[in-house]
């Protein structure tokens, strides 16, 4: 499983590159640094529970720089992920500097929302972007106020079913429709 933290800057980073690879391995095994002018990106696998939000805060009051992080999801394969960095890159390049520190694909999905296109979708719902059995049990599940006894009736599966695929979503695309904020962001995204 492979993550990915890509740390901008509006200046050229180069120069902060070796302090940025030292503070960051403190929190997670770097497995390869790539490098450009004005962005570091950071390959790791190790999931950490640290809050890369307060360590890109604490960097930035400490430098003096203006910087901003986004923390990658996980990825099974280094092709996707590779192809994740490229629309990463676009995506941030639209969202202006100084409005987050820090951003995920859920604050990236809640500020693009009004203006969602298909590749963005496909970025935020995996591998599930065509599966409609998972689409229709995300929908119904939200569309049941999240009531796992309604929803798993009007599915004609076991609440222990609906559950298992709850938790697969979940574990694949970092969102949890279960919380109000992330059913929200994948209910405007599904229906």
């Amino acid at each position: 499983m492979n993550r990915y933290l890509y740390i901008e800057s509006k200046q050229n980073i180069k120069s902060d590159e070796s302090l940025m690879i030292s503070l960051f391995s403190e929190f997670i095994h770097i497995l390869r640094v790539d490098s450009q002018d004005k962005a570091i990106i950071l390959h790791h696998q190790v999931d950490t529970d640290i809050s890369f939000h307060d360590v890109i805060l604490n960097i930035m009051s400490d430098t003096l720089t203006d910087l901003r992080i986004y923390e990658s999801y996980v990825f099974e394969h280094e092709e996707d992920k590779d192809r994740h960095i490229s629309w990463c890159k676009t995506i941030l390049g639209s969202i202006p500097f100084n409005k987050f520190a820090y951003l995920n694909d859920k604050i990236i999905l809640s500020y693009l929302l009004p203006k969602i296109d298909a590749e963005t979708k496909s970025f935020m719902l995996r591998k599930f972007e065509k599966d409609q059995l998972m689409l229709e049990t995300i929908k119904t599940y939200l569309e049941s106020n999240q009531n796992m006894i309604l929803a798993s009736k009007r599915l004609y599966v076991h609440r222990n079913t609906l559950i298992q695929r709850l938790d697969k979503f979940h574990q694949t695309t970092g969102f949890d429709v279960r919380l109000f904020q992330d059913a929200f962001l994948i209910y405007q995204l599904i229906r």
